[in-house]
This record gives structure tokens, sequence and C-alpha cells, in this order.
């Protein structure tokens, strides 16, 4: 049944996506904004199953594509010339253009602080639900790390903008790392994000492409950590419990190499122990998301697990955050199981970001 969104379930889905979006997914501070002045606005977000669709009505995934800022860099002022929202609905014109067809639904590309939200509040403008699920299960840097990829579907039609007033319509391309670099090449252009809409399917599809009732799992994991703060309990323990996870270390940044390169925020974060970590380091490589993990020289966890990082009340942190001084727990945590398959490995795996490394499951890193 479609259920409308109410302002505490935007505040806890977007502490969940937060979280789920390990470091990456985009500025959560700007996905609850969206999110809380839609429903002021009454353009409520909703949320549907996609068996509540018309079957062979399109559902779209919408989302921006960009690099998160480095810890403590500011970014220059963006140029608008078109605002996002009127940018939005002529990129919904145009798709609907393309495809010769209505829109029923949004989905979100992944689960992510801003992303999420954008893909909801998009369905808003329209008054349309956005389907209670998403591509990734997490979120990701790079656009072929998605179901749909994993199950070869192409991203065409796709219109990619920005607020420059830029759009671009893509019938075709001869792979999706060229289609990558079309999408980011338009963001770093406009110095800053390309907003992208693609991978139409029928609603009838969305069951054996996308990851399934994510967005309620998103709130549900957000409204825990906030009863628990509420409650005076432990945070990090109740995520950890939630998502069948790992703690994986507890300690502070003590430096910082992360740098934009080509439309990417990439480097290490190395972190000290505290408590029964005293004396060990924790190194994490980001590629806008946190991707590979050691203490020492143990591998610890690995893409396509998901490496968490919060802080002591449970706070998902994006990697623009992780300043020195900053104290931090990270969790690991399994992949749904459609990144443990052989292509979701190829495309999402260490040796894809290429690493010599081979994907090892968190439960087994744990046990050696």
């Amino acid at each position: 049944m479609t259920h409308a969104l109410t302002l505490q379930e935007v505040s806890d889905l977007v502490a969940g996506t937060t979280i789920l979006g390990t470091g990456g997914g985009g500025d959560p501070d700007e996905g609850r904004r969206i999110l809380a002045a839609d429903i002021s606005s009454g353009k409520l977000p909703k949320i549907c199953t996609s068996a509540e669709l018309d079957p062979e009505s399109y559902v779209i995934c919408v989302y921006r594509c960009g690099s998160i800022l480095p810890p403590g860099k500011k970014r220059a002022q963006e140029v608008v010339k078109l605002p996002v929202e009127q940018m939005l609905l002529r990129g919904l014109e145009v798709m609907r253009h393309e495809l010769g067809a209505d829109i029923s639904a949004v989905i979100p590309a992944e689960l992510g602080g801003h992303n999420t939200a954008l893909a909801i509040h998009t369905a808003s403008l329209l008054g349309l639900p956005a389907i209670d699920a998403d591509q990734v299960g997490r979120a990701a840097p790079e656009l072929v790390q998605s179901s749909y990829h994993v199950h070869g579907v192409k991203a065409t039609p796709a219109v990619v903008m920005d607020t420059l007033g830029d759009l671009l319509v893509v019938h075709d391309y001869v792979d999706v790392d060229q289609y990558e670099k079309i999408a980011r090449t338009i963001a770093v252009l406009a110095g800053r994000y390309s907003y992208v809409m693609d991978t139409p399917v029928k609603a009838k599809e969305i069951e054996r492409l996308a990851l399934l009732g994510t967005i309620s799992q998103s709130i549900r994991l957000g409204q825990n950590v906030r009863e628990a703060n509420e409650n005076e309990q432990d945070a990090v323990a109740r995520i950890i419990k939630l998502l069948d996870g790992y703690h994986l270390f507890h300690g502070k940044v003590v430096s910082s190499n992360l740098k934009e390169q080509m439309g990417f925020l990439v480097g290490t974060v190395e972190i000290s122990g505290m408590g029964k970590w005293r004396g060990q380091k924790m190194r994490v490589w980001i590629k806008n998301e946190n991707l590979l993990a050691w203490i020492g020289r143990k591998v610890v966890a690995t893409t396509p697990d998901p490496i968490i990082i919060v802080d002591k009340h449970g706070h998902g942190l994006t990697n623009s955050s992780m300043k020195r001084g900053v104290e931090i727990h990270a969790i690991g945590a399994r992949a749904p199981d459609i990144w443990r398959t052989a292509r979701g490995v190829a495309l999402f795996g260490p040796r894809h970001f290429n690493f010599k490394l081979d994907y090892t499951p968190i439960e087994q890193l744990m046990r050696s």
C-alpha cells in the first residue's frame, strides 16, 4: 500500500541511508531539507511497492553524480542558472518523450543521505511514489555498481543534466564505463554535479532487478538509532545487531589523504585505535565510499561488503567529515547476495578497483 512519509520518518530515513551510504551517498543535511520542504509544501513524499503499479508502466532511476568534498574543503559557490526542481521537471519531460510513455514511479539508484532523498523528491514533484527499493543496497562510487547492470540491463535512454542548463540525451554507449565518463565529465565541467535519469524499466521487472524493501529497512535503522540515543542505550551495538554485522574498530582519525580526482573523492584515511584496539591502526581506502579496510597489514573487510563508519551516537559519517581527531566506530556487514555472485564481484570486488586482492566474504575474514 502506498505510504506517505511523515516528518519523523523522513528524518529516520535520512539517518538510516547515511549509515548505509558507507561514507558516500551525498550530504544528509541536503536530503533532510528537501524532503522536509516537500512535506511543508504539501508535496508528500510517498513510497510503494512495484506490485501497486501498472505492470506495463515505466519506472526510472534518478540520482546525482559527482564527488563529495574532501574533509575541511569548501566548494566554490555553485553557478545555478536553472533551479534544481526546474531542471528535474525538464528532464522528466524529455524522458517521457524518449519513452513515448508515462512514468509511474521513481527508484533510488542507491542508499545515501542525499541520493535516496533526491529520488523520492523527484517523484513527489509529480505526485508520484518512489519504489521501496534501490539498485545497490548501500552506496557505490560508479554507475556500473547497479543490480540492473548485473542483470545486463542498459541505462538508456538516459538524460544527463546540470544546473547550468545543459541537457544531454544518451541513446546508446559502447560500454558502461564510457557511460560513466559521459555523466561524470558533465559533473566536472559544471563544477559540481550532474543529475541523471536513466535505466527506465517496466514496473513488472522491478521485483527481478532491484533490491526490495531497502527504503523501509533504512527507516527502521534510523528509528532504532534514534530510540537508542533517546533511551541512553548503545546505538553502535544496535546497528551491529540489526545488520548482523561486526564491530571492526574504534578509534580517532589521525590522517586523511583524500583528493578529488575526475569526479571522485579518492584516497585513504588512517585511524588510531582506542579501547581494545589501542596501539593498532586501521586504514580505509576510499573512492567516494569506504571500499577496503586493513588493521595493520591484515585485510578486515573489502568491497562489496559494506564498511560503515559512524560516530559514538551511531550517526553515519560521510567521508567529507573524516577530519583529524574525529572519533569513529567502524562496522562491517554482509553485502546483498547479488553482489556475492561472480558477476557482482566482477563489477564491485577489489580487483575491479585494481587491487591485487580477491574478494573474501567478511564472515570468513572475521574467522581468520
